[in-house]
Formats: C-alpha cells, structure tokens, sequence
C-alpha cells in the first residue's frame, strides 16, 4: 500500500480527534476539582477498574498486594494497543528498556538493577529479573513473546525470590493468557501501517464438552517493510517477519479439578539492528584505522537516520516453543497445584559485523538451549487467620553455542577471505532445585505480617574448546555450586476502608556460574545479592474514582555481574577477541514511584505515574573495559533514568447516534542514560555515549460495537528526533544508534457475539 495514501488514511482519520483533545484535558483539568462534590450526589457512581492480580500464586486485587505491582488487564492491554516488551515497559515507572535486535535481544531495568550480561551467550536464565508465562519461567534470553490474547500482563519491582526464584533480583513480569471458555468465540484482526507494516491475528475459541472440555487457538503473522534501508545492494534490508501461534486445552472433569495444557511457538526473524552510524569509533577501531569516521555513502546521525551500508546480509532472528501443563485440585480446606514447563529455543547472528561497506569480518553465531521445569505447591483456601503456600521447583537448563568469525574479502591484515579467525563451541548446563513458602498472619482486622523465603542450590557445568588463527587450544570444562536463602519479611496495616500502609525487606538471589576464557583460565564468579527496604501505600479514594499508589525504596546491591569484552591483536597480527563476567563490588540504589488512576466523569479517565531512582556503584574499582582497568566507584548504572513519567487520557462518546468512540493521548518520559559500561568511561565525550531524555506521544482513535472496532493510531505523534540506545557495532565498526521513528496505522477487529 503506498505510503501517502495510508498518511492521508491515517491522519484524516485523527484529524478530527486531534484538534479536540486540548479542550477535553481542559474540561478534565476542572473536572478533577470537582469530583468529591459531584461523587456524593451522582445517582450512579463510577468506579476504576478492579485489576486482578495473581503475583502471589493466587487470584487478588491489585489493592490487597503488598508488593509494588504496575498491572494492565485484557481491556487495558488492548487499549495500548501493546506489540511487546517495549510497550508496557514504557508504561511502568522506574522500568527502562533498551534494545538492538530481536525480541531476545533485550537490556532491562528496574529500579537501577540492571542486566549486566551479554544475554546472547549459551548462558541462560542469565537476567536479573523473572520472565513467567502461565506461571512457567520462559528464560529471560528467550523472552518476549508476542502480546496476544492476555488475560493480564503484570510487572512487580523489586526483589521476589519467594514466588518467582532465582534471578529475581530486580523484579519479575508475569504474563497470564486467556484460557480456554465454555462458549464459542472468533475474532480476527487486521492491521495496515507505515513502512509495509501488515499484521493479522486470529482468535477461535470453542467448547469440545458442554462444561468439561474446550480449545483455544491463536495465531498471528506480522512482517514490515522495516525504517532501515541498507544501500548496498549485496547486503538485506531492515525488515522483519514474526509468526506465532498457540493452542490451550482446558478440562474441567468435576467442580474440583482443573487441567490446562498449552503449545506456543513462535519465529522471529530482523534483518539487522535497528542502528545507523554515529561516526564515533570504538577504541579497538581507532587504534587501527584512526578515529575518524568513513561516511560510507550515508553519513552519520542525525542527519542519517534510516541508511546504512552492509556489505553482507545480516539476519538477527529467535525460533522457540512452549509446552506447558498445569493441574488444580482443590481439597476444600486447601489446594494440589503442578506446573510443568518446557522450552526448546534457537538464536542466531549472521553476517556483517564490522558495520561497513568493507568486507572485513563476518559471523556465524548459532545458539541452542533447552529448558525443563517441575514445581509443585499447596496452599490454602484463603481468607483464613493463617493463609500460607509452600512448594518445591526443579528446573534443568541447557545451552549451546558455535560462534565463527570469518576474514571477509576485505583483505583485513593481510588474511585471505573466508579465514577462519575465531571459533568457539560451549556447553553450558545448570540445573536448580527449591523450596519456598510463605506465610500471612492476619493479626487483626487492620493488621498483617507475612513470612516467606526461599532456599535454592544451583549446580553449573560449563565445557568449551577454543580454535584461533586455525590453531585449536584444547577443551577444558569445569563446575561449580551454590546455594542461597532468600528471606521476606512484610507487614501491611490498613488505615480505613480506602488506604493500606505496607514495609517490607526482601533478599534477590542471582546464581554465579563458571566460564572458561580464551586463554582458559577457569574461573567462576559469585553469585548476586540484593536486600530491599521498602515503604508503600495503596489507596483507592472519592468513592473508587480515584487510585493513588506509591512506594520508597532503598537497595543494597552486592557482588555485581557484569560482562566485559576486549579486541587485541596478538604477536601473529591477527585480532582476538575476548570476553568473560566479572564481580563488580557493591552498588546502591535509592528512590520511589507514584501511579495515579482516576475516573474524572463518566467519560474521561486519566492514568499517571512517575518513578525517581538514584542508582550508582558504591565501589568498582576493578573495571576491565576495552583492555584497561578503570575504577567506576561513585558512577552512575549503566540504563538507570534518574526520572521516568508515563501518563494517558481517554475521551469516550457516542458517534452518530450508535457507535461506542473514543480518543486516547499517551505520554511517556525517559531520563538521560549512559547505557552500558564502555558509555561510563567515555561519557565525558557526550554523544553518543550519553543518551539524551525524551519525550514520546501517541494518538489513538476509533469506533466499536460489539461486533467490530476499528482503529487508527499515529505513535511518535510529533515526528520528535531522539535516539533510545548506543551500542558498539562489532569491534571494526564503531557505535550505531537506535534512532526514533513515526509510525501510522489502521487496524479493524471484527468478532462474534
């Protein structure tokens, strides 16, 4: 479909809701001050949308948690119209999200707790926060399925050892899809958008056995054009193709027991980094060519910011599937529960990694890892003086990996091409057992005290063989252990009907491991610690048409891990690459969040929310970047915004009489980052190692009945120029950067009744 076209489709569309939107905020600026008069005389009070929340393995309000949650339901979920990760990370406070790939090629933090690993490695469940789909942990480096048919997605901050395990340092995601119902239901979806973008999903929901058995069956198909055109005819392009599809039984053989089964899977693959030049040279890079930059035929940001120059194809892709079962019994007094999951996943890196024109160095990186999982809980009834859930886990995790560098026709330091420079083929296996409860005393009326911990041993086994300039260096292997406590002490006190008070302190737990260098040192690297101190509240006001929640937080943050990666050219000329895990000392982390919910009449909702942190290492001073130590001692962390603000108002009406209508403005803020280690050192050169703060808008309007919906929606509604993210290119190529986007598009929904 041609671009101008769908331009005029889109914007004549949003027109009309454009130029109403200033006056709506308006008369919902004054509204908001008379809400508490108007809420004691409506005949028909409104109220905010109860979110149910199972973060506690059991089904609650959002409100009764003491635990610091940003929850969005199916209607939220799809009135953001989320696609991934990115979207409803964007919407939480004290969460950033920097990404240069595919879906699995993410850095996420929250609350200043940072993954500091290059998650492409064999390494896995190698983050610092949980990733759990229908309560099966996914693997954070195969994380990010796509957003479709959810019941709930949930994101919790800080520490939550008890429920979510190991690596739940800084915080978990746990997403719920929509299970199977005993009533048939179809819908279909179709979008058009900017840049070739088409999309198309499919819901069919049917009962197989009036009351005992029923299938749901999703899928989705999603390819674009790309923002990124590659210039060199030998090399591809920017654009991405990504299939899913999933299919849930659910068998309900008497009122007691509940069985649900699941297959997803799903194939990812991108073109290339969504990066353009900065002309700023890595230091490897410098050292060799000098440091100023080729333009290459494109020029660098910003006045590049859709161009660049690859002399080779370059795919960046993700395949994996999801089996997953789980039972309930209910036994009255409490329940049986079993989850058990299992994941085989494929990466992959292939092609141009210099980042130029020239045809220095190209790469093979293929990676495989298989995950199994068991966990079996009891636990109570509810609404008890004593509630309580204990349970066992054990999971076993594999990953491997076959890295190859190859001298292109470049000619680079006299190698003849197709050389093969560097290959490296690991192992790595890990495998985890628990066990975890947790206790809530209900003391009083008003009064709560909860208990919980978790005791976890890991085992990991690592093998590796090296082969540089042709030349194989051995095979060597080693293993290690450990083992980790981690406590959790809340208490929740309730003011009246309307507020709860809450403190908590916490421990996070991230397993240590073994890697085995280059020059095959064994070495293994501990484990993390993280203890959370915690005050919060959460309140619902003026008749639950207001929602106020907030918390402060204070994090001590011991035995960091963090990658480091080196180029050097060795005696022969010819370079190697290096890299490993380090211990970084300590780290703190100081700060709060605040979301705000609010029905101001019957037709205009607002959400709000805000998050502060103060995140920096409190000693580092054995920082191994680009070959030399540095002490970092008293820097900032690595993608840790001081300030993050998110916001959204919706306007609902009726259109001619008949038509369900609305238009919707989002906001989202982000603070300045220095987004990895290398940007610490040289954040004194400014761009592009200090990534500037920026502000995003989105317009969404549209009409729906019970049958249909159509929408149209312009993301980056004011075109606004930033980039999100610098990242080294290889070790030849320099640094590109994520530039920002404008992005337009229709999508119409049609279903059954």
């Amino acid at each position: 479909m041609n671009d101008n076209w769908q331009r005029k489709l889109i914007w004549s569309s949003l027109g009309g809701a454009a130029a109403v939107v200033p006056a709506i905020i308006v008369s919902g600026t004054s509204a908001l001050w008379s809400v508490a008069a108007q809420a004691q005389q409506a005949a028909e009070r409104l109220v905010i949308e109860e979110v149910v929340v199972t973060s506690r393995r059991r089904e609650e309000s959002l409100q009764d948690v003491p635990v610091s949650i940003t929850a969005f339901s199916a209607d939220s979920i799809e009135r953001n119209m989320f696609k991934g990760i990115e979207g409803y990370f964007s919407r939480t406070p004290n969460v950033s999200f920097i990404s240069s790939g595919s879906r699995d090629r993410k850095e996420l933090s929250i609350r200043g707790v940072t993954n500091q690993l290059d998650t492409t490695e064999a390494l896995v469940r190698a983050s610092t926060f949980a990733f759990y789909l229908d309560d099966v942990n996914v693997v954070s480096a195969t994380a990010n399925p796509g957003v479709m048919d959810l019941e709930r997605i949930e994101v919790l901050r800080g520490p939550q050892g008890t429920y979510f395990g190991r690596n739940a340092v800084g915080g978990a995601v746990n997403i719920s899809t929509v299970k199977p119902e005993h009533d048939f239901f179809a819908q279909i979806s179709g979008e058009l958008g900017r840049y070739g973008t088409r999309d198309i999903e499919g819901v069919v929901n049917m009962p197989l056995i009036d009351d005992v058995l029923a299938v749901r069956a999703n899928y989705k198909h999603y390819e674009s054009d790309g923002h990124i055109k590659n210039i060199n005819p030998i090399g591809g392009g920017n654009d991405s193709e990504y299939e899913y599809g999933r299919i849930s039984l659910r068998y309900t053989p008497t009122d007691r027991l509940t069985v649900d089964l699941m297959a997803t899977t799903s194939d990812e693959v991108v073109g290339m980094r969504e990066g353009v030049p900065s002309g700023v040279m890595s230091v490897f890079a410098a050292s060799l060519f000098g440091n100023v930059a080729d333009p290459d035929g494109v020029g660098f940001y910003p006045d590049n910011r859709n161009r660049v120059n690859f002399d080779r194809p370059q795919q960046v892709g993700s395949k994996w599937e999801l089996y997953t079962g789980k039972f309930e019994y209910d036994f009255d007094a409490f329940s049986l529960v079993g989850i058990t999951g299992y994941i085989e996943s494929d990466t992959f890196l292939q092609g141009d990694i210099d980042g130029s024109s020239q045809d220095f160095v190209y790469e093979d990186k293929p990676i495989s890892r298989e995950s199994i999982s068991q966990e079996f809980r009891l636990q109570s009834a509810g609404n008890e003086r004593l509630d309580w859930t204990v349970g066992v886990i054990y999971s076993r995790d594999e990953g491997e990996i076959f890295q190859q560098t190859f001298a292109g026709a470049g000619g680079l330091f006299g190698l003849p091409e197709d050389f093969q420079i560097t290959s490296t083929v690991g192992e790595n296996e890990s495998t985890s057992a628990a066990v975890f409860g947790e206790l809530t005393w209900h003391l009083n009326d008003r009064l709560d005290l909860v208990l919980g911990g978790r005791y976890t041993r890991d085992e990991v086994e690592v093998s590796q063989y090296n082969l540089s300039s042709g030349v194989i260096n051995g095979f060597v292997e080693d293993k290690a252990d450990f083992t980790d406590f981690s406590p959790k002490v809340s208490v929740t006190y309730a003011l009246g009907e309307s507020m709860d008070l809450f403190a908590t302190v916490s421990k996070g737990f991230k397993a240590g491991g073994v890697q085995l260098g280059a020059d095959f040192e064994e070495s293994d690297f501990d484990p993390e610690e993280l203890w959370n101190y915690e005050l919060g509240f959460k309140s619902q006001l003026m008749d639950n048409r207001l929602r106020l929640n907030g918390s402060l937080f204070y994090l001590e943050w011991d035995d960091l891990q963090a990658s480091f990666a080196v180029a050097e050219t060795n005696d022969e000329g010819v370079i190697v690459f290096n890299s490993g895990i380090q211990n970084a000392a300590s780290a703190s982390n100081l700060g709060g969040e605040l979301e705000v919910s609010a029905v101001l009449t019957e037709n205009f909702v607002v959400n709000f929310s805000a998050g502060y942190v103060d995140a920096e290492f409190d000693d580092f001073t054995n920082a191994f970047i680009d070959g030399e130590l540095y002490d970092l001692s008293g820097q900032a962390m690595p993608n840790a915004p001081e300030w993050t603000f998110s916001g959204d108002a919706e306007y609902r009406f009726t259109f001619a009489e008949r038509y369900d209508s609305f238009v919707r403005l989002e906001w989202f803020h982000r603070d300045e980052i220095l987004p990895d280690l290398v940007s610490l050192v040289r954040q004194d050169e400014g761009f592009p190692f200090r990534v500037p703060s920026y502000d995003h808008f989105n317009l969404r309007a549209g009409v729906e009945t019970d049958r249909f919906s159509v929408t149209a929606y312009v993301e980056n509604l004011f075109d606004e120029e930033y980039y999100t993210n610098a990242y080294q290119k290889a070790f030849l190529g320099g640094l590109h950067v994520q530039p920002s986007y404008q992005t337009w598009g229709v999508r119409i929904t049609m279903r059954t009744l």
